[in-house]
């Protein structure tokens, strides 16, 4: 059953992906927890799993080549639902109207022979059942509220016709149009410039503040997670390495990964030294693993890490980690601090 300060519980989820190549284990028994109303960043290295993790939340893999195993409770407007085992139909009614998601390309996102708001509108006559006069009369309204101006004339245009900033407008007035409860946000400002990127932000915090939904953010940036979340989850190899609030994670990281994650922003070379790197590289996802597997890249490894999976533990409320030498990272940053 879901906490009632949570509108999502993920537990031990695992996501496999049948390929060519075999099966890749693309998430090995996520754990996250997002709170109602709260904007909640999720953070690693390319090929770390993000995007699969969130996607399985409205289960958007290919069906006949997806296994999904362990639970995705999300607190609906109609009561508890279990997302994994969870039917077509249901998840129909799900997407777009509770669970809603901005793509990381919204020139890919977009449908390239349909103007712009007719996307929109489309949406709204399927989900709240509208007249196509009272669909576009909504959608203009939309597109005002985001600053896609001048409204009737953008709702008029193709994507095309749009610079890549104006489109993920459009991708945020389609997810927010049903007003849904969960809005996950996968790499919203790649692609865009400095300026763009601030915009976007900007409007998804005033968004979030106004309609009170819940927000995932996934990104690789830390910047986004400094300036936007109010909790975040570090996420390695296709699990949840240490969960806490932006402030704990920042000032008082307890994975190694994540200390090092950090240490490799490129803002600490701002001293005219060379940027900090992480040694090695990510592990390919085709097996399970029997050891932690940041293992092989960290310098805090033990006999123990490569024989068998940390537990997660919790520091204080809301600050987990999984680590077996998590006290040699915790305490150096907290005498620092």
């Amino acid at each position: 059953m879901v906490n009632e300060e949570n509108i999502l519980e993920m537990k031990d989820l695992c996501v496999n992906l049948m390929t060519v190549r075999g099966i890749i284990y693309a998430v090995q028994g996520a754990n996250l927890s997002v709170k109602k109303g709260e904007i909640h960043g999720i953070v690693g290295e390319s090929g770390c799993g993000k995007s699969v993790t969130t996607k399985a939340i409205m289960k958007l893999h290919d069906n006949e080549k997806t296994e999904y195993t362990g639970q995705v409770l999300f607190a609906s407007k109609n009561g508890e639902k279990e997302i994994i085992s969870a039917g077509q139909k249901e998840m129909t009614m799900l997407r777009g109207e509770e669970i809603s998601m901005i793509f990381q390309d919204p020139m890919t996102a977009l449908n390239p022979i349909m103007k712009a708001g007719e996307q929109v509108a489309e949406q709204l006559r399927a989900k709240k059942k509208m007249t196509k006069a009272q669909a576009k009369e909504k959608t203009i309204e939309l597109f005002e509220k985001m600053g896609i101006q001048p409204a009737e004339k953008r709702y008029m245009q193709y994507p095309f016709e749009m610079s890549g900033g104006m489109l993920q407008r459009v991708m945020i007035a389609m997810a927010l149009s049903c007003e849904p409860k969960l809005l996950i946000a996968d790499e919203p400002t790649t692609a865009l410039d400095v300026t763009i990127q601030a915009q976007i932000l900007n409007l998804i915090k005033q968004l979030q503040s106004e309609y009170g939904t819940s927000v995932i953010i996934i990104t690789h940036d830390l910047g986004v997670i400094a300036e936007v979340c109010d909790s975040v989850s570090v996420m390695y190899a296709g699990k949840v390495v240490e969960t806490g609030s932006v402030l704990e994670i920042f000032d008082q990281p307890a994975h190694p990964y994540t200390q090092v994650l950090l240490e490799s922003n490129p803002k600490e070379s701002d001293s005219g030294e060379y940027m900090k790197t992480i040694s090695g590289a990510p592990p390919l996802l085709y097996e399970t693993f029997k050891g932690c597997p940041f293992a092989p890249r960290c310098q805090q490894a033990s006999k123990k890490c490569t024989e068998s999976l940390p537990e997660t533990i919790e520091l204080t409320k809301g600050h987990t980690v999984a680590c077996h030498n998590y006290l040699k990272v915790y305490k150096e940053v907290k005498e620092v601090s």
